[in-house]
């Protein structure tokens, strides 16, 4: 059955504007990000954060295209590659031209994301967890 939501009808094609490299600070950690291009009904990213010299978190981002609409997937790793929680599952809340916001169950450490694109250079990631209101990290082309 297909979902009549009017965020049934958006597509990852309209995400294009994530792609690209980025990097920036968490404190005194350095998060960079790299979005492939959308393609196939998906866009992915690769995440680490560095600090002291050491990755210490890995993260991997799916956004797919579904009957009810865009789905993000996140799953992430600390050092030696062990997971840092079972993956999240997050549904659209909101997008414009330049955003896109997800949601997850009660249940995640995640509760929210937020991805929008200031500017030709600037990058901002909104996040929501079940520790913390809402935290922006802001990144800046790394190309």
């Amino acid at each position: 059955m297909v979902s009549t939501s009017a965020f049934a009808q958006q597509s990852v094609a309209d995400l294009s504007w994530m792609t690209g490299s980025w990097t920036g600070n968490i404190g005194r950690s350095t998060i960079e990000e790299i979005w492939t291009t959308p393609s196939a009904n998906s866009i992915q990213a690769s995440v680490r954060i560095l600090a002291e010299g050491a990755a210490i978190v890995h993260e991997f981002i799916v956004i797919t295209q579904q009957d009810e609409g865009l789905v993000l997937f996140l799953q992430q790793w600390g050092p030696g590659y062990a997971p840092l929680g079972p993956a999240t599952k997050m549904t659209l809340s909101d997008m414009t031209e330049n955003s896109v916001t997800f949601d997850a169950d009660e249940n995640a450490s995640i509760k929210r994301l937020t991805y929008r694109r200031k500017d030709e250079q600037t990058f901002e990631i909104a996040v929501t967890t079940q520790e913390a209101p809402e935290i922006v990290i802001v990144l800046t082309s790394a190309s």
